[in-house]
């Protein structure tokens, strides 16, 4: 009876294989129909990763990461991924704290002195939740009347002196929720006041080697050569064309691709230049556990209550749930780019979707490709 089971299961193996392989390989069609439109040589692109475990369900580029010179999109194409830096100075954060350097609810006066002035206490739980009352650079008038887009120079220092310019805050800490780009970029500055070396360095010595993150950096560096760096572009639309004129590029009308620079290295919010192949190693962390353990885990997706309904976000991340399945994710967008990472902690599955378009929907395209795992029974 044993012999005649283990001929079964013999026999039964092949089937089973060839099922999974069939299922795949329509998946992989279905999620190539998504970007049909993007992968030809006339238009730039995404590059796209899925997860499952350990295991690389898919990974690809579609379209092109420079136009001039047709080079193609893949998934060692190093994209800016604006907003989901975040979580990275989220990750620096925790890391301090892990060492005992750092705790939440700490003054950030200690060492943000400019904060001082203010009335009220903010502490560093309240710029990591966005409830610090502080007002984004963006919302203020920028010196000499300029416009505060990234391919007009600025850093983090015009940022956080635009900001805490102000005499007052927006509201008192806690009381509200805000999204406030500066509250990131001062906690990273005050990675570098405890670490006491520039944001840059800890990161890539305390987070991306460790992890294998070769080809990831923060860009502090409007001048730097970022190997495999894609080219932003925008559509020329009257929008971007607008945006792009009244910033006083002489940029003309028509048809086609804007070429964007990123010429505003500023940090902490955004600024982080990354591969689909080194955040499916980021995404697989939270999965193996490798890297900082349970304790690393639990401080990234720590969620904290405030005198507020918002109580969805944690270190750089959100929690939210797609057709009853809970994850954790970020998205990010800026001129010339639009970047998500969407993660299902219960069912071990990753989706990373990247785009060197302004007009590009990551956030959508995540959604989509949730969409198909659905149905395929792989989420």
């Amino acid at each position: 009876m044993k012999t005649l089971k283990c001929l079964f299961l013999l026999l039964l193996l092949p089937c089973l294989a060839g099922q999974l392989y069939a299922q795949n390989f329509i998946v992989k069609k279905q999620i190539d129909r998504l970007f049909k439109d993007y992968a030809r040589k006339n238009s730039p692109g995404y590059a796209i990763g899925i997860l499952k475990g350990k295991k690389v369900l898919y990974a690809r580029g579609y379209g092109m990461a420079n136009l001039d010179y047709q080079i193609p999109i893949t998934t060692m194409s190093a994209f800016d991924i604006a907003s989901v830096s975040k979580q990275f100075t989220g990750a620096c954060i925790a890391l301090l704290i892990m060492d005992g350097k750092l705790r939440l609810d700490m003054p950030a006066s200690r060492f943000i002195p400019e904060l001082a002035k203010y009335k009220d206490t903010i502490r560093i739980e309240h710029l990591i939740y966005n409830t610090s009352g502080i007002r984004d650079y963006y919302q203020l008038p920028r010196a000499g009347g300029r416009s505060w887009v990234t391919f007009d120079y600025f850093d983090n220092a015009e940022c956080i002196r635009t900001s805490l310019g102000q005499d007052t805050l927006a509201f008192k800490p806690g009381t509200k929720w805000d999204y406030c780009n500066v509250n990131f970029m001062l906690l990273a500055r005050i990675v570098e006041k405890v670490s006491g070396e520039p944001f840059s360095t800890f990161a890539r010595r305390r987070l991306f080697l460790p992890l294998g993150m070769n080809h990831t950096l923060v860009n502090d560096d409007a001048t730097a050569i970022i190997p495999n760096r894609v080219t932003p572009y925008n559509p020329r639309t009257k929008e971007y064309v607008d945006a792009y004129r009244k910033a006083g590029f002489d940029v003309n009308y028509g048809r086609g691709w804007i070429q964007h620079s990123r010429n505003s290295p500023h940090y902490g919010g955004s600024g982080i230049n990354t591969t689909v192949n080194d955040l499916v190693k980021w995404e697989e962390n939270f999965f193996s556990q490798r890297f900082g353990g349970q304790p690393f885990y639990d401080l990234m997706h720590q969620t904290r209550r405030f005198q507020h309904d918002r109580d969805n976000q944690a270190f750089g991340l959100y929690r939210d749930s797609f057709r009853g399945r809970a994850y954790w994710a970020w998205d990010g967008g800026d001129y010339g780019v639009s970047a998500q990472i969407i993660r299902f902690p219960k069912e071990r599955v990753a989706i990373i979707v990247l785009s060197n378009m302004g007009n590009g929907d990551a956030a959508g395209k995540a959604s989509q490709i949730a969409s198909i795992l659905t149905a395929a029974k792989l989420l």
